[in-house]
């Protein structure tokens, strides 16, 4: 067992540093490093929006801001303002960003190459719904969800794609014309090839796209996989696979793209009705649901149960870039506002924290099963608002029951458990990459 767990540690440290020093993942490391202070402002910005100055909003309903703060209407079409053009927009500078600095070796076309990427995956999210309108209703020509952090992914995929035509294209030109100066129409022969392929190419991408479905790559995929989970009648190997896909997504940066609440959707109601008409979720007809096992204690703090992952680096993490990031993003992550955690590490696209992300909502689906099947507590059955912190979404849509609480707290515990191992791995490997510096020196 313990030459196992050796040998499974090397190949993890193994691993790690052979992705880290391949050109694309550092493009994609440092494209997310320099997006890391826009979503941190869009995170507290998205924290304050949803919490208090939302209808619903937790901390609203909790303290009243509405009633005695002035001007909270003018405050609240503010933030949604903010929020809109930050977080509304964020896959939009992670594309620019991405191809920027696949390209920064060559000035000639470094910024053709940026503002390329950007058309071309404007041209990926165009809605294909607006090709069929009828005037009926009003369509818009952009799928506008997945300019946000939902099209993270596809804008990286557009951006290093681009970045890859570019540096093709670009060598080839060069060769042929060393000469060639910064005039404006030398710029314009240097770049219209590349120009032209790239936006011709995801064009072509975007138009097939259409014919399968209306909402982009994106909600193709995503479409793809709820229509697979649509008739399970297994709950649990359901939960287990929602959990796997909806956070090997967030991992790589699809975020928000799947949609699992039509699942069990009956049972739900049927629980909600049953409480009401009885005063307590006890003895629901329906005690094991997607809903439970999934929303309300699978991913406490953030997709990965980014709770624990923040208390594992709190405490035991000697990376000053992850205690910085963690101690920045605590607050919002406690609301289950999570965009600065995951990106700020970063989570996403980061080998060595890629088994953790995916284990830990799979223990926790399981930890809550087993409760469930041993009826220690009943499921959640009341709606909250989706600013509650992730810490007492169980206890509050059970009803307040002290077991829901103590489950979640179980979770979280065993969340910890489970990152442990790899923020200790993390500390070793920066250990040993300090030795190797002072060593050089």
């Amino acid at each position: 067992m313990i030459a196992m767990t050796g040998r499974l540690t090397n190949f993890l440290v193994k691993f790690n540093s052979f992705a880290k020093h391949q050109v694309y993942f550092q493009i994609i490391h440092e494209t997310l490093t320099l997006l890391f202070p826009f979503v941190l402002v869009g995170t507290y910005v998205d924290f304050l929006n949803q919490a208090v100055f939302q209808k619903n909003g937790f901390l609203n309903n909790i303290y009243h801001v509405k009633n005695w703060l002035p001007g909270f209407k003018l405050l609240a079409n503010y933030l949604s303002l903010l929020d809109l053009s930050i977080n509304g927009v964020v896959a939009i500078a992670v594309v620019f960003l991405a191809a920027n600095l696949a390209t920064r070796k060559n000035a000639y076309y470094n910024i053709a190459a940026s503002l390329t990427a950007v058309f071309a995956f404007m041209i990926m999210n165009f809605n294909g719904s607006f090709l069929a309108y009828t005037g009926r209703q009003q369509v818009n020509k952009f799928l506008e969800n997945n300019l946000s952090y939902n099209g993270c992914f596809l804008a990286l995929v557009v951006g290093l794609t681009t970045g890859w035509i570019f540096n093709r294209l670009g060598a080839r030109s060069k060769k042929k014309d060393p000469h060639l100066m910064l005039r404006t129409s030398a710029w314009i022969r240097y770049n219209i090839l590349p120009i032209a392929i790239t936006l011709m190419l995801f064009g072509m991408f975007s138009y097939a796209a259409s014919f399968f479905g209306r909402t982009g790559a994106n909600g193709l995929v995503s479409g793809l996989y709820e229509l697979s989970f649509s008739n399970y009648e297994w709950i649990l190997l359901t939960a287990v696979c929602a959990a796997f896909l909806s956070n090997g997504f967030w991992f790589l940066g699809i975020t928000g793209s799947f949609n699992f609440s039509g699942i069990n959707a009956g049972s739900t109601i049927q629980n909600l009705e049953y409480a009401i008409q009885h005063g307590s979720p006890w003895g629901a007809p329906n005690p094991i649901t997607i809903h439970t096992l999934f929303d309300s204690f699978a991913n406490i703090g953030g997709p990965g149960m980014a709770l624990s992952l923040l208390i594992t680096i709190l405490l035991y993490s000697r990376n000053q870039n992850f205690q910085l990031v963690a101690k920045t993003s605590l607050f919002p992550s406690i609301f289950n506002v999570s965009q600065s955690l995951l990106i700020g590490l970063p989570v996403l696209y980061n080998p060595l924290l890629a088994i953790p992300f995916l284990l830990t909502p799979v223990a926790s689906i399981l930890i809550t099963w087993c409760a469930l099947k041993l009826n220690f507590m009943p499921p959640t059955v009341y709606p909250v608002s989706s600013s509650t912190p992730g810490l007492l979404i169980g206890w509050l849509g059970t009803g307040g029951t002290w077991q829901a609480l103590l489950i979640s707290i179980i979770n979280v515990v065993a969340g910890i458990a489970i990152y442990l191992p790899f923020i200790i791995l993390d500390n070793r490997i920066k250990s040993s990459r300090r030795g190797e510096i002072e060593n050089e020196k």
